[in-house]
């Protein structure tokens, strides 16, 4: 019994749901790309770049949470992992075990594909992880940016390498993908800031210079308002392009993407409690996930 919780200690430690949505979304992207070009990377590579990716986020998720430990005491003093549950020092030794195993597995792929300077993603990866630990998150917007971009980066990878190996890919699917990861950048900004409403307080008590700190509770909701109202536009233009007369798509993206957006935007400017932002930040997951398994549909 100790170690199962022990076990389940871990996972939440790090963040077991979002590994498995990040590699979900290399698979959508893959495979959106071989539904549509029939080209795909071959099995051991992708794996390894689900593998990879995986313990670099995991390695950013625990050092991240060393470094918030006193934060999170205000934030969330329940959902507390480290010190709690797992020794807090064990952090430092797991940040630097996965980061050394999603390097090694990047650099198996560089040798596969015969392109060392490749490895310079997962180099960029770990180093902003830590940095955004250490003090990127500190720094207002900056913080918000890093994660975004990194989330952005994302849905690209598989079309990254397949271009590197000389596959040649249609301007509709490098479109597409791109759309893809803009989904992803605003989003993720989208729930970052709402995340940094919900955890107003701690950050005023760790002096972490966040937009709701510097710029206050309303300014905060207005920009979380005009970030859904450019990421509506941005599918929208996306569904007139390529998909206007799909009714199927239009259907799912209207009701499971575009109408969630627009309630996530109305609870956002009705809500007055910041404490009250974290059924936004689960309900603007469940968008990202849905934005994500409309691959599997065009």
């Amino acid at each position: 019994m100790l170690s199962l919780n022990l076990l389940s200690n871990f996972l939440k430690l790090i963040r077991l749901e979002n590994l498995i949505i990040m590699v979900i979304t290399l698979w959508v992207s893959h495979h959106f790309i071989y539904v549509k070009e029939n080209i795909n990377l071959p099995n051991i590579l992708f794996v390894s770049l689900c593998i990879s990716t995986v313990f670099i986020a995991a390695g950013g998720y625990v050092i991240n949470d060393y470094f918030d430990l006193k934060i999170d005491k205000i934030n969330k003093p329940d959902e507390i992992i480290l010190d709690k549950k797992i020794h807090r020092k064990s952090a430092i030794i797991w940040h630097l075990l996965f980061s050394i195993l999603g390097l090694g597995f990047g650099l198996f792929i560089c040798v596969q594909v015969h392109h060392f300077f490749l490895i310079i993603i997962q180099l960029i990866a770990i180093l902003l992880l830590l940095l955004y630990s250490v003090f990127l998150k500190k720094i207002i917007v900056l913080g918000n940016l890093t994660i975004g971009l990194l989330t952005m980066l994302l849905p690209l990878l598989p079309m990254f390498y397949l271009k590197i190996m000389h596959y040649n890919i249609s301007e509709y699917t490098a479109y597409s993908l791109f759309i893809l990861s803009i989904f992803a950048l605003m989003t993720t900004l989208i729930r970052e800031l709402i995340k940094d409403v919900q955890d107003m307080e701690g950050d005023k008590s760790g002096r972490r210079n966040t937009i709701p700190v510097a710029w206050g509770f309303i300014s905060s909701k207005i920009i979380i308002f005009f970030l859904g109202l450019i990421t509506i536009l941005f599918i929208s233009a996306f569904l007139y392009k390529f998909y206007l007369q799909n009714s199927l798509v239009l259907i799912y993206y209207l009701a499971l993407i575009i109408v969630p957006i627009i309630l996530l935007l109305i609870f956002n400017i009705t809500i007055s409690n910041h404490r009250s932002f974290k059924y936004l930040s689960v309900f603007m997951k469940l968008i990202m996930i849905s934005g994500l398994l409309s691959y599997l549909l065009i």
